[in-house]
């Protein structure tokens, strides 16, 4: 009979240990929220800290940090302001993904430097055995094995990747379930000409089952703010609205301003005397108001967007009270006013001691109170051209007409998710121009079939003005950045019976030529890959605008002057000047770039692809004896008509002369489906 040796005390011991840690991993932790986990998990700690011990979030961080861990929703942006705590919550959410959730995941800082700084005041305190956080210490991997780094934390069920962002390797061979950028504008608006960090962070996340980034941020600069972007961009954009006692209806703390009723408003020169306006019923309450007890009140979540909402019973509902999935990609601002750790009084304060020094000549004091008290973009004062005094110099000429100086057409076409807009340009001597056509065309690019109403368009003859002639489209350009397998499908087909006709893409690279450099594209179609399918076109952005820019500016008709039709509307003018150019700081050093002041820029961007294409035809580069030639073709002298009023061919001709025909498999029934905008609603509704 054999005896079973009998194990000392401390090994059996250890053994059991070792047999318990490894089955915690195999048991499910009950699913929990991370406002809740936080609550009854995290601890402040650190340098960072102004106090130790339990967290207790405040009414509005309980909704993002909430936000943070609902896997419904991929992508949160968080504008922020300064104390309203955004760097614990970030933590917070780490620990819950280390200790709860057990997930892979990133966090990028600006720099190096940043990301040491960030782990030495919050990470590390976490990871201390004595005052640590216990659930996270429990999730620690233990033995002289485990290698832990500053930038690489390893735990039994996950990793955390702690970089910076200012190069690109920082980016590449790790793959997570998280990704998180703090201090998001910060970082360089492209990674050594990589790409943009949030991209390439969320690069990072292809293949998880459930993927989350969460980038967060102090705004600054109008236009070059990576979080203004995702923002604008995000499905849905919330405020915390607080309900108003005297009225009982809700609303968000706003700072308002002079020319507002509502708002902060104050005796100046007397900061203590702030109460904040209700928009509604115009009651106002104080600071003390806000935080009975010392602890703010509580809201909602509402989404300027969608109208959804999210309580204080933490249940996403729709305009109508119902139950309902938060938006995919969502944007959030909270500002200053909104922290106990900030006084009100202290807020208006440096607001009166910024406009004294904007006053004076300085503009940093303000910018700073913008960006790190309001939470919003500060607009540099740029180059741009006024659309009010474009429109005043608007010509009494029909609008799918072309008028006299008029000799070659050329088009661009901005591709939108719902739409094709076009627009078509005249081109005569020294690049004079004329707009002689704008449209909307309603459908979905994804659909094969709806391509056809484009095709006829651009097949269009335009009258000349001074005689029975007509020009058609020589030359056109079409963007590819959105929907871009369906357009080089489009332009493989349609290339056969329009003219000169490319497939583009923007470069916003201030080294990008008008004409920028090509390169052949995979089509795919029904099944049948080419793979050198199209030419895809390179266009400087950035070169075509400041050209645009210039020409603007000529005040008498002749070369460069740009024409517009008394048909145009207004909102034709606000998209065509929708970015002005500011000199600012780009990666260290001052540059030019151009940024958006308003969301819509189609006919600006459709300007720099009729100019590409204008390129294209080599126009840049006619001389005078090339300008005569084309005028006597296009318009000889008036005499000549009568004998010939059809004379009159499109220049350059070749492909023009083609017989219009719809590309393959084109039902002939979708050549009329076009249709010229109704410029009292079709404007209107899309602004």
């Amino acid at each position: 009979m054999t005896t079973m040796p009998v194990l000392h005390p401390e090994t059996a011991a250890a053994i059991k240990a070792a047999v318990r840690t490894g089955l915690d991993s195999l048991r499910a932790e009950p699913p929990q929220r991370l406002g809740d986990w936080a609550r009854d998990h995290f601890k402040l700690a650190g340098e960072s800290s102004h106090q130790k011990g339990a967290w207790e979030a405040w009414a509005f961080q309980v909704g993002i940090l909430d936000f943070m861990s609902d896997d419904r929703i991929e992508e949160l942006a968080v504008r922020k302001a300064k104390r309203v705590g955004y760097t614990k919550m970030v933590t917070a959410f780490v620990a819950y993904n280390i200790a709860h959730r057990r997930r892979k995941q990133a966090l990028w800082q600006p720099t190096d430097d940043d990301r040491d700084s960030y782990v030495k005041s919050e990470i590390d305190p976490l990871l201390d055995p004595l005052t640590g956080v216990p659930a996270i210490n429990k999730a620690r991997k233990q033995g002289r094995a485990t290698e832990e780094t500053i930038k690489f934390k390893p735990f039994r069920d996950s990793v955390l990747h702690l970089l910076g962002g200012k190069a690109a390797r920082a980016y590449r061979r790790i793959t997570v379930a998280v990704a998180i950028l703090d201090e998001w504008s910060a970082f360089d608006q492209q990674i050594e000409k990589s790409g943009d960090p949030g991209g390439l962070a969320k690069g990072r996340l292809e293949g998880a089952p459930y993927p989350k980034f969460v980038g967060g941020s102090t705004p600054r600069l109008k236009g070059l703010c990576h979080v203004e972007r995702a923002c604008d961009n995000a499905e849905g954009m919330v405020r915390f609205h607080i309900d108003c006692p005297h009225c009982g209806v809700e609303h968000p703390l706003l700072w308002g301003g002079k020319h507002l009723a509502h708002g902060f408003k104050w005796t100046r020169g007397q900061p203590e005397t702030v109460h904040h306006v209700c928009p509604h019923c115009h009651g106002s309450i104080t600071q003390a108001d806000y935080l009975p007890g010392g602890v703010p009140l509580g809201g909602t979540w509402v989404c300027d967007r969608t109208g959804k909402r999210y309580g204080p019973d933490r249940i996403w509902r729709d305009s109508k009270g119902m139950p309902c999935t938060p938006p995919l990609t969502l944007g959030v601002h909270v500002w200053t006013a909104y922290s106990p750790q900030r006084a009100w009084s202290d807020i208006v304060t440096e607001f009166e001691n910024a406009l004294k020094a904007l006053e004076a000549g300085e503009v940093g004091p303000m910018q700073l109170f913008v960006n790190e008290t309001l939470g919003e973009t500060w607009e540099l004062a740029g180059e741009r051209t006024d659309e009010h005094a474009l429109q005043a110099r608007a010509e009494r000429y029909d609008l799918a007409t072309v008028p006299r100086g008029g000799l070659v057409l050329t088009a661009g076409v901005d591709v939108q998710r719902d739409r094709w807009e076009v627009t078509v340009y005249a081109w005569g001597r020294g690049l004079e121009s004329w707009v002689v056509d704008t449209a909307v065309l309603e459908g979905n690019p994804a659909v094969d079939e709806e391509w056809g109403q484009l095709t006829a368009y651009l097949q269009r003859r335009y009258r000349q003005a001074w005689h029975g002639g007509t020009l058609g489209i020589a030359a056109t350009s079409i963007d590819s950045s959105d929907q871009t397998q369906a357009v080089y499908n489009w332009v493989n087909r349609a290339q056969h019976v329009l003219p000169n006709l490319a497939a583009i893409k923007g470069d916003g690279n201030e080294a990008c030529n008008i004409l920028g450099p090509t390169s052949l594209q995979e089509v795919n179609w029904r099944g049948r890959k080419m793979p050198r399918g199209i030419k895809l076109w390179r266009v400087g952005v950035d070169a075509a605008k400041d050209l645009l820019l210039g020409q603007l500016s000529v005040e008498q008709a002749g070369p460069g002057y740009v024409h517009f039709s008394d048909q145009l509307p207004r909102e034709f003018f606000e998209q065509l000047t929708s970015e002005q150019r500011v000199l600012a700081k780009i990666n260290g050093r001052e540059a030019y770039r151009w940024i958006k002041r308003r969301p819509r820029n189609e006919q600006l961007d459709n300007r720099n692809y009729a100019l590409h294409a204008a390129f294209r035809l080599g126009l840049h580069k006619y001389t005078d004896a090339k300008w005569a030639q084309l005028e006597a073709a296009v318009q000889p002298p008036e005499d000549l008509f009568s004998a010939a009023p059809d004379a009159a061919v499109p220049a350059p001709p070749p492909a023009a002369a083609q017989p219009i025909t719809l590309p393959p498999r084109q039902p002939a029934a979708q050549v009329a489906q076009w249709r010229r905008p109704n410029f009292a609603t079709s404007w209107k509704s899309r602004a």
